[in-house]
């Protein structure tokens, strides 16, 4: 808008962008146990609007091919001097003559820092947005948060701000009471160093899995384990958002129990909500997962901290009537496509090297699930043999 720009120079000529491109690279589509999820899947705006970028047409063979150069390969950080951060969406799209705002006078803007650090992403003071939103951004400028210790990182204000998410920021060595800038929407923030990574895929496999190893050097962590099959619970007392609770928990768990038990896998219900333990443990405990399961819920974001090859399986809810999540948009116009969502995990499990397998389930007019049994147990006996 023309009324943003009057405040400040529009083209700064000290202006210093550091780029490079990423290779272009493939998502696979999920493991399905039975045809029931194979065609549900088939029938998802997602695979519509993906399956025109498989390779040779086949995506069951090849995947879905990413390789948009400005949306999935190239990296920018832009050190701006003098530069002002206004409310700017920070992905990808940044514009060009935002990036490059600069202020004349201290007076043009609310406040100046020596340098800051934009990691402005929606919703990123909650723990799965922090992963999700800040991780492929932080790995590739965590370097300018060593190099300059007392810059401020400015991350958009929230109704809360999640402990594990503050835990890892301690861990990279930002408190945040002397660093950590929560933005809002009003502030003119100027800084005689802006440096801004925002310019940069939200997807891509090495961004995600240099994340992942971030987050394993920030704690001591032993030789991994891996023989922990975690159920990710989801009950009414430790989620923000109503529904998605599984029905019949008590058979799903005999199941689980009996499947670790057959398999020298040690079972584990995990609990966000009981876990007081310090973001370390977490890290730990996913770390040593051999199998994750749960229904689509934000603490499945714990994936994050799992090996490559960890097997993963979502209990994706649905409604019959409008062939959609409860959470995500419909199927019925590919045409009009926004990006869905409740597909997130199954897109991460595969930017992680993991294993994802998918069980659609219909939902009752609550938006919760009685899980198929049966279909459980075929999938469960479709996984490859745990060793």
């Amino acid at each position: 808008p023309i009324q943003k720009e009057h405040f400040f120079t529009s083209i700064n000529s000290e202006f210093e962008e550091i780029s490079y491109t990423l290779e272009p690279f493939t998502i696979a589509l999920p493991h399905f146990s039975d045809n029931e999820a194979r065609n549900w899947f088939l029938n998802t705006t997602y695979y519509r609007r993906y399956s025109q970028q498989c390779l040779h047409n086949e995506c069951e063979k090849y995947g879905f091919l990413f390789n948009d150069s400005k949306e999935h390969l190239n990296i920018h950080i832009a050190l701006v001097n003098n530069g002002v951060y206004y409310d700017d969406a920070c992905g990808y799209r940044y514009d060009e003559a935002a990036l490059r705002r600069t202020f004349v006078a201290p007076k043009h803007v609310s406040v100046v820092y020596e340098q800051a650090i934009i990691y402005t992403v929606p919703d990123a003071w909650s723990f799965q947005h922090f992963l999700d939103g800040i991780g492929p951004k932080l790995v590739h400028s965590r370097k300018y948060l060593d190099k300059y210790p007392s810059a401020k990182v400015l991350i958009l204000e929230g109704p809360r701000f999640d402990r594990s998410v503050k835990e890892i920021w301690t861990l990279l060595g930002v408190n945040e009471s002397n660093r950590i800038i929560h933005y809002n929407r009003q502030m003119k923030v100027g800084a005689h160093l802006l440096i801004n990574p925002c310019r940069a895929p939200g997807i891509h496999p090495r961004l995600w899995q240099d994340a992942r190893s971030m987050y394993w050097s920030l704690i001591n962590l032993p030789k991994a384990k891996s023989n922990l099959l975690i159920y990710v619970q989801r009950t009414s007392t430790n989620t923000k958002n109503p529904g998605r609770l599984i029905l019949n928990e008590k058979p799903v768990i005999e199941l689980l129990r009996e499947y670790a038990a057959k398999n020298s896998l040690i079972y584990v219900q995990y609990d966000h909500s009981q876990q007081n333990d310090y973001i370390g443990k977490q890290i730990e405990l996913f770390y040593n997962a051999r199998i994750i399961f749960g229904i689509h819920g934000g603490a499945l974001s714990n994936i994050n901290f799992s090996p490559s090859e960890t097997i993963i399986i979502e209990i994706i809810p649905y409604r019959s009537d409008k062939s959609s999540l409860p959470i995500v948009c419909s199927m019925f116009n590919p045409n009009t496509f926004k990006p869905c969502s409740g597909y997130n995990y199954y897109v991460q499990a595969q930017l992680l090297n993991q294993s994802y397998w998918i069980l659609p389930n219909v939902v009752d007019s609550r938006t919760n699930v009685n899980v198929n049994i049966t279909r459980l147990q075929q999938l469960f006996d479709s996984l490859p043999v745990q060793h």
